[in-house]
């Protein structure tokens, strides 16, 4: 009955799955490949996801590929963010299908198994293309952009409140319940030649925060931060009195929501980035990127921010209810 320990054991490896579910070999042939891990999944870091995606662009999206889909195994601690990593980063339209196990193939009645057939299912499905990475776990399929873990133990527990699911699976195949699309705002970032990210570190932000901390973690060597914000974003104003100051020195500082869903949004007339609907541990990938990428503080901002803030305070109505002149407000002038 142990699911806090997970059985105390080693879990299955691949050829072990596959000989317990060989019903997957009547859908596909199954090549694997093991990244070595310290203490599950809560003992990885950004090289884990660049691992995997610097092999997937190699084997996946050459152009001579005959694989037609990956499907990534992972502990679902920090599935989100290995997940999140790869989706922003993998250079092609196949299918990139993510799935964990809740509970341990030791208890009575393990689900590792069912999900393992599952994502072998939406991997290989041609239905599957062209919608951007995707978890599969207890029947549902949902968008890694979008979705975040929500319990420690049940075994429905990545959900994508606002967006919903994007199918599940019928007689073990995947059902989707729209056309093929992206994700708004997902971007992609190059990582061929990458070997290790800009180091970003997140801060969670309370009641009597203390803002010192913001500039330790930069003396500290950190390039970005992230801070996850109560509500929408709601920070100290000595916070955001030090997010000004590390701004103006090239740090860029992101306000993420501490709430499960919703966005993070700007209250005016602070200049401080905000994440929109991405999470503070997505914040912190994406951002990693972006000062990897070169970017500016101007096309961080267009990264996080543009679509949310277009929708919201580019109608002529909404400048004139929100008194926006379209110049006085850093990152308005182009809305």
């Amino acid at each position: 009955m142990d699911i806090i320990n997970y059985g105390r054991g080693v879990g299955p490896t691949i050829p072990e799955l596959v000989g317990n579910v060989s019903q997957v070999l009547l859908m596909a042939q199954i090549s694997y490949y093991t990244f070595p891990s310290t203490r599950g999944s809560a003992g990885m870091n950004s090289s884990t996801f660049l691992n995997v995606t610097q092999m997937a662009n190699k084997h996946l999206c050459s152009p001579d590929s005959d694989i037609d889909g990956l499907a990534m195994i992972h502990g679902t601690s920090t599935l989100e963010e290995t997940a999140f990593g790869v989706d922003l980063t993998l250079n092609c339209s196949k299918p990139f299908v993510v799935v964990g196990s809740m509970r341990p193939d030791t208890y009575y009645s393990p689900d590792g198994r069912a999900k393992f057939y599952q994502a072998v299912a939406a991997a290989v499905s041609p239905e599957s293309r062209d919608r951007g990475g995707m978890i599969v776990l207890n029947d549902h399929i949902s968008s890694i952009f979008y979705s975040t873990k929500t319990n420690t133990n049940t075994p429905d527990t990545f959900k994508a409140f606002e967006q919903g699911n994007m199918g599940s699976f019928l007689g073990g195949q995947p059902y989707y319940y729209w056309g093929k699309s992206y994700p708004v705002n997902r971007p992609y970032f190059d990582v061929t030649n990458t070997t290790i990210l800009p180091s970003v570190i997140t801060l969670f932000g309370h009641q009597g925060f203390d803002a010192s901390l913001m500039f330790a973690t930069v003396a500290n060597g950190a390039e970005g931060l992230v801070i996850i914000g109560p509500g929408p974003g709601s920070i100290s104003s000595s916070a955001a009195a030090n997010a000004a100051i590390l701004v103006k020195q090239g740090i860029p500082v992101i306000v993420a929501a501490r709430t499960v869903t919703d966005a993070a949004r700007r209250r005016l007339p602070v200049a401080l980035l905000y994440a929109d609907y991405v999470s503070g541990e997505q914040a912190r990938i994406m951002l990693q990127l972006a000062i990897n990428a070169n970017y500016t503080m101007d096309k961080i901002h267009d990264l996080f921010e543009y679509k949310l803030h277009k929708t919201i305070f580019g109608n002529w109505a909404n400048k004139v209810l929100y008194g926006i002149d379209g110049a006085s407000i850093p990152g308005f002038s182009h809305l």
